[in-house]
């Protein structure tokens, strides 16, 4: 279905370089290549957009209409990870945006996000120590398509083969080539929650947690996860900076608290630090040369949390 009905952009689907592919309302297509963003004209009409948002809609087990919340769609088809909504959403129409992972054998490496300069080769020997040696569990931050997962899954690719790695996300994005991992999939429709499946990973003998993002009710449960025999967990999280980042998990654990709990914010802070010890943040820019404006993303933080000292977080940038 996104073949014939998305036929002019068919090409960019298979180009290697392309990551994103957005289809606005009106079917204005942009498209971002090796961290440049272009806009390629209308070529698409509102209804074959519909068409699709609709047939992919089902396909991820759900049915899709105007005017209901059920007009926004998710789903992960193969190596694409696909967003769209239909009327209301937008007034002016239907939109699509195609977020294109690598395939499973081209995932970028450490030695390519190197070569990128997403980070130097001092900083991604003092992640390996920390996260893969020393066992530091890790939360990685910063904004939408700053490259939290590609770091993710580059890192996690260098860990031995002996470990027991289960990943838990709602979108599939984290692929692993490990031989005793499996992936598990929220899907909130089916009643099936990421807080479940955190749940459920503590009883399946893991050797270190992964949770893809962390986002709602679960930040309370992979907390306590995080602290309960699994070092070298790892997630992620949106924010704009380090410090950033443990407010906005602060928020979500609060909210997350069991019903009729309580707890201070020096309490709660405590918790968070002993169960968080490194803080990564990955930043996305904007660069014009030459007329041509370039996305830079580049690992800019990497934090060692100490602890708290007077409600304060005490952090050591070692980047």
């Amino acid at each position: 279905m996104i073949a014939s009905n998305l036929a002019p952009i068919l090409e960019w689907l298979d180009d290697k370089s392309v990551t994103e592919i957005m289809i606005n309302p009106g079917g204005r297509v942009f498209v971002e290549a090796a961290g440049v963003l272009s806009a390629k004209g209308v070529l698409i009409s509102d209804l074959d957009v519909e068409k699709t948002i609709i047939a992919v809609g089902k396909y991820a087990g759900k049915n899709p209409r105007r005017d209901s919340a059920a007009g926004i769609v998710y789903a992960s088809i193969d190596d694409l990870r696909f967003s769209g909504a239909l009327p209301p959403v937008c007034p002016d129409g239907s939109f699509i945006s195609i977020r294109k992972h690598s395939d499973k054998s081209e995932r970028p490496s450490m030695e390519n996000l190197i070569a990128w300069n997403m980070l130097t080769q001092e900083q991604a020997e003092r992640l390996e120590d920390l996260v893969l040696n020393q066992r530091k569990n890790l939360f990685i931050v910063g904004g939408t398509g700053s490259g939290k997962t590609t770091l993710l899954n580059a890192l996690l690719n260098r860990l031995p083969a002996y470990e027991r790695v289960l990943t838990i996300e709602d979108s599939r994005e984290i692929h692993l080539e490990l031989e005793n991992h499996f992936p598990m999939v929220a899907n909130v429709d089916k009643g099936i929650t990421a807080r479940d499946l955190v749940k459920l990973m503590l009883r399946v003998r893991p050797d270190r947690l992964v949770l893809g993002e962390t986002r709602g009710d679960e930040t309370y449960d992979v907390i306590r996860a995080f602290n309960s025999g699994h070092p070298g967990s790892i997630s992620t999280i949106h924010a704009d900076s380090a410090e950033q980042g443990l407010a906005a998990l602060e928020m979500m654990f609060q909210m997350s608290l069991p019903e009729n709990a309580r707890m201070s914010d020096t309490v709660m802070r405590q918790c968070i630090a002993a169960s968080v010890n490194v803080v990564v943040f990955v930043s996305r820019s904007t660069v014009k040369k030459d007329g041509v404006a370039k996305v830079v993303r580049k690992v800019t933080e990497i934090c060692i949390v100490k602890g708290v000292v007077d409600g304060k977080y005490v952090l050591e940038n070692v980047a």
